[in-house]
């Protein structure tokens, strides 16, 4: 069963996915495949692997896919991004992933590397993530053509971003363009609030936008960590949350990190009440933190049932319920 599929509420039962980012140095892969190893024993449905059309990551990011692919039941998700890139590099990139079984991918336009001052020539260049959606589904069609006659394929999931802080008008249209592309489902960037989530939701469902919004989640135990990603991303942490974890830290570490699970377990829980078709863990490739929220967050074998709305169009089902895509990423 495809991802798209799965997060569609296929399975019957809300879906679960962590994010990793490939590792920069020998030690850290070693690090790395240990993570791997302890996520993939809570059964995700998905794995997705950061990844650059042409950045310096490229390499690791692929040898991270076959990792997965290799070594766990999970499928593996391949971040493809095109901000900088020619639609030849996109292509190529497209093919190797394919020729390699990968059928899953997240396209996003990412953010300009450090430094990069130009960028290709206006025509050969591919600047936004709808165009980048409509480019993955040719190369899947071209993919298919060469492939043996009558040897089965399975469908290529296409997930996108979508930013629920957000009150432009314009990234909802972005995201229906996205959607209209052939997009399969959405992953929001870094979610704080189901009551956020669920208007979200409702203001999607408005636009014509039909796609499963999956929230994306960080464990809420390291305010260092969580401010870095406010300067990313533009996302502010909740004030609340910030004073619940340094008024614990008088008391230590870890009482700290048992405030911050708690408000991440009960996130958790109000996003998949809201509807959410399942959770998707940022987990900066590193598994305590993430495992122990998944505790509280009832996505045991026995516990998993989709609500009604799902993610999916019945936005007036939705209940309003309170509590790394990059930032310039549409």
């Amino acid at each position: 069963m495809s991802v798209g599929a799965l997060v569609a509420g296929a399975a019957g039962r809300p879906t679960l996915s962590f994010e990793l980012f490939p590792p920069r140095s020998p030690a850290a892969a070693d690090a790395l495949h240990d993570t791997v190893a302890r996520l993939a024993a809570t059964g995700p449905d998905f794995l997705s692997v950061t990844h650059g059309a042409g950045g310096g990551t490229r390499d690791a990011g692929c040898d991270l896919l076959r990792h997965v692919r290799r070594h766990t039941g999970a499928a593996a998700l391949a971040h493809i991004t095109c901000v900088g890139a020619t639609r030849r590099q996109v292509v190529d990139l497209a093919e190797r992933f394919l020729a390699a079984g990968v059928r899953d991918v997240l396209a996003v336009r990412g953010d300009p590397p450090a430094g990069r001052v130009s960028e290709p020539a206006p025509g050969d260049a591919v600047r936004r993530a709808c165009d980048l959606v409509e480019l993955l589904h040719v190369a899947d069609r071209h993919h298919r053509l060469a492939g043996a006659p009558g040897t089965p394929v399975p469908p290529l999931t296409v997930a996108v971003a979508a930013f629920p802080s957000s009150r432009r008008a314009e990234d909802l249209r972005a995201l229906r363009a996205k959607q209209d592309a052939g997009a399969s489902f959405a992953i929001t960037q870094v979610c704080y609030s189901a009551r956020e989530y669920a208007d979200f939701t409702e203001r999607a469902r408005a636009a014509g936008i039909t796609l499963p919004l999956l929230p994306g989640v960080i464990p809420t135990t390291d305010p260092a960590r969580l401010l870095r990603l406010q300067q990313l991303t533009g996302v502010p942490v909740p004030v609340d949350l910030l004073a619940s974890l340094e008024a614990a830290a008088e008391h230590g570490d870890a009482a700290r990190h048992r405030t911050g699970t708690r408000y991440g377990q009960a996130l958790a829980r109000d996003l998949l009440a809201a509807g959410a078709p399942g959770l998707h863990l940022y987990t900066f490739n590193s598994a305590p933190a993430a495992l122990d929220l998944l505790e509280g967050a009832h996505l045991g074998a026995g516990t998993r049932t989709v609500p009604s709305s799902a993610g999916r169009p019945q936005a007036s089902a939705v209940p309003h319920h309170a509590a790394l895509a990059a930032g310039g990423s549409r």
